[in-house]
Parts: C-alpha cells; structure tokens; sequence
C-alpha cells in the first residue's frame, strides 16, 4: 500500500468511515432531552438517515448497554461508537505519528481508527490495536480485512496494553481514562514516544492529555481541548441515587452562585476542570433546561460515603439557589470552595495544567510540576 505523506483531515477524507459501520446504529430518541435514551436505526430501513449520520461530523453510536439491549427496545448507555472525525484528527496530530512507527491503539471500536493508523506508519510499521468487547472486537477485524488492513487486534482489557508487542513508538486511547494513567502504558511505551489520551474525574470527563515519554521512566505533558469520550470498562464508576425518603431528610441551604458561575462550573476548560481536581469521588449529573428554560438540576453523589447533593438552578428568578445536601460529604460546598479556588488563581483554562506521571506516583500540577494541584493514590 502506498503511501504519501499527509495531514490527518485530508487523510480522513480519504479513509471513509462508511466500510467500518455496521448495518444498525443507534440514535437519541428525543434529542436534547438526557433521559430519552437510544433507539436502533437500520441502513435497509432509513438508508438517507444513516449516511447523512455518516457524513456529519458527529460520533456514530454502535453499540449501548455493552450489548445486552436488542433491536426494538429502547438503550440507555452507549457502550462504543465511532468518534468524531475532528476529535480524531484533533488526538491524531498530537500522536504525531510517522512511517515506521509501532503504534498501540486502546479501544478498536470500528477499526476505522486503526485502518488510519495503518495508512499513516505504512508498511514498515506496526499497528496493534486492543478491544475489550469479543463481538465488537470481531467485527473490526471483518471490516478491516474487507478494506484491506492489517493491523493486529487483540481481544483484552486495555488498561493492561499488549506486552507481547512492546516497545511501542506511539500509544493512543479512544477511550477516557479516570484520573489514573495505566501504568502498563507507561511501561510499554519507549523512551521518546508519545502517549494521547482522553482524561477525567469523576466530576470532569474529557480532556485530551499528551505526555512525553523520557529515558527514566517519566512521562509529562499537559492537557488540551476539551473532548468526551467513552470510559474504559475498567475505570467507570457507580452512582449513588438516594431514595424519596432520603432526599426528604437532605440539609437544605441556598448558595449565591447564580447565573454565569453556574455554566463555568460545569464547563470543562473553565471552572468543572478544577473542581474534579479539588473534588475527588465525586460525581456531576448535569440536566440542561430539565424543568423548563434556563431551570437547570445539577447533582453530586460520591458512593463511597453515600453523600449527594442537589442544586437547583432556576437561572430565571431573582432568588437564591436552592441546595440540597445528604452528608457525611458536603459535595456542593466543596464544589463551590473548589471554584473559589480557581477563581482565585486567575480562573486557569486547560492548557495551564499539566500532568506527571512515572511508575510509582501520578500529579497535576498548575503551570510547572512543581505546583501540584493534586497527587493520585496508586492502587497497582
């Protein structure tokens, strides 16, 4: 396969993403309503809506609730997709891939990613791509083989890479991992390459984060534009939803954020980046125009000690916000004294953090590593 060096958009268009996607997608019921869930769309059925899904530049969603909704019912939770081609031309230039190049891709979904990869390293070099999901998995490898690629896709959790292959040049993950970067990535990678992935909290999940790998085993970089992804299997994590009669026994305050800190506090390349790194365990719902215009819910809850919290945000009315909170955490003041901090600190955007990582500690830092924001427990 011949191959000529080229920029990623340009090499988007001439790798369509139509070869990679099944027959059935699925698409949101009732757009712009966060409880409406997915519904199956077949290409025999409505064939003018699955290519304008296509063509858009939009993710395609392939599968929701791993698998287990069938044809027919409605889905509640996408489980893969096909991602964004702007967000992947976006990871893909950070990747910085060349010919020659051993790549090691987390997250197969499609195959539409690997097939890009493989264009790009060309003959002499190597794509190994990883899926957890066996069906997912097996239909990549199908529709792979019909465009005529070949990268070596392997049927294992990704958080543990593939070792079998390693060292790898460049590591890419379409799937957002939690606060914790695998250490197996680090370890596979070599000294000089490069890692992209999506990176979260609990409270914030979406941010793409390059790191450079160095000779001894430390890798650092900083944080990017603002994306979402799906999580890895491995780093997702429970909701804890209180009952009517718990809620009923909930401390009730007002808060004075209003209007405008509201939305930064939810925006990720403003205030909700910050507050992930302040707030740990603990996780934002967010319901847009839920009980009418500008009448918005945001929630916090943290399983670990069953502590939730509840902000009522009528942006319409002169009133203060109404909080609702269920202890032994009091999430919404610690979100709210998390945002003083990052108003404080001249209300820092993305690019002002960063993140080091080695094999034994993991820290976000603000503007140099020395200015740790937060240091992450390591578990493995």
């Amino acid at each position: 396969m011949t191959h000529t060096r080229t920029g990623w958009r340009e090499l988007i268009a001439e790798v369509p993403r139509d070869p990679f996607i099944p027959e059935t997608i699925w698409v949101d019921r009732d757009a712009g309503h966060p409880q409406s869930g997915f519904v199956a769309l077949s290409r025999q059925d409505d064939p003018q809506r699955w290519r304008e899904l296509l063509a858009a530049n939009e993710p395609v969603i392939t599968q929701v609730d791993e698998g287990r909704t069938a044809v027919g019912d409605t889905g509640w939770s996408p489980s893969s997709s096909c991602s964004k081609p702007s967000i992947v031309a976006d990871m893909l230039d950070a990747l910085d891939v060349h010919l020659g190049h051993t790549v090691l891709e987390i997250g197969t979904g499609t195959g539409w990613s690997a097939a890009l990869l493989c264009r790009r390293v060309g003959e002499r070099g190597r794509v190994v791509s990883i899926e957890v999901d066996p069906v997912i998995a097996e239909a990549a490898r199908a529709a792979l083989a019909r465009a005529a690629y070949s990268p070596v896709v392997i049927t294992a959790d990704g958080a543990q890479g593939y070792p079998d292959a390693a060292p790898y040049d460049r590591l890419v993950a379409t799937a957002s991992v939690r606060e914790i970067v695998p250490r197996a990535w680090l370890e596979q990678t070599r000294p000089g390459g490069l890692m992209v992935t999506p990176w979260g909290t609990d409270y914030c999940n979406g941010v793409m984060l390059t790191l450079h790998v160095a000779a001894n085993r430390t890798a650092t970089g900083r944080f990017g534009v603002d994306l979402s992804f799906m999580r890895l299997r491995s780093h997702r994590r429970r909701f804890y939803e209180p009952n009517k009669t718990e809620i009923q026994h909930a401390q009730v305050t007002t808060t004075d954020v209003h209007g405008w800190d509201f939305f930064r506090m939810i925006n990720s390349d403003q205030a909700a980046f910050s507050i992930g790194l302040k707030v740990p365990h603990c996780v934002l719902t967010v319901e847009l125009n839920t009980v009418g215009a500008d009448h918005n819910v945001l929630e916090l809850d943290d399983i670990t000690t069953r502590s939730w919290a509840r902000l009522d945000a009528n942006l319409t009315s002169p009133d203060k916000l109404v909080v609702r909170q269920l202890s032994p955490r009091r999430l919404w003041d610690e979100a709210e004294a998390a945002y003083d901090w990052w108003y404080d600190h001249g209300k820092p955007t993305l690019a002002r953090f960063g993140m080091t990582v080695t094999t034994d500690t993991q820290t976000v830092w603000l503007d140099e590593p020395s200015t740790i924001v937060r240091a992450f427990a390591l578990t493995t």
